[in-house]
């Protein structure tokens, strides 16, 4: 008499489908742009076995799991500053230094925290709420 296990047939073929699936979802995220290209991931198979007080049977869990790479981080830039009431304001720098502009997507012109810029008088239009002050 033989003792193995084929993996592939046990529980009729369902470890086998959850292998695959997370084979799925690591290849996916080896393939991802956002995470690490050397990260290392993993797929883990767990069988439990507690057998009965006789030894006769054993009832059995079988489980999987991945270990993936988390995505990469993003960096970005805030300028500080404070309104009129004196609140301080944080506003997110979205291209170059706080006094340069740029061309949106649009081609409208705007600060490098993003407001838009009159482009016949070059002042920064206003926009609703409290005036910040980034100086």
């Amino acid at each position: 008499m033989y003792n193995y296990v084929e993996l592939s047939n046990l529980v009729q073929g369902g470890l086998q489908e959850k292998f695959n699936k997370e084979w799925v979802r690591v290849t996916k995220n080896i393939d991802d742009p956002n995470t690490s290209a050397t990260a290392a991931r993993s797929i883990t198979i767990t069988v439990t076995l507690k057998p009965d007080a006789k030894r006769k049977t054993i009832n059995s869990t079988i489980a999987t799991k991945s270990t993936i790479a988390p995505d990469n981080p993003l960096d970005t830039t805030f300028i500080l500053g404070t309104d009129n009431a004196g609140n301080v304001v944080a506003k997110e720098l979205l291209f170059g230094e706080e006094d340069q502009t740029f061309f949106d997507n649009e081609g409208t012109v705007r600060t490098g925290t993003g407001e838009p810029v009159d482009q016949s008088t070059g002042e920064i239009k206003p926009r609703t709420g409290n005036v910040v002050s980034f100086t």
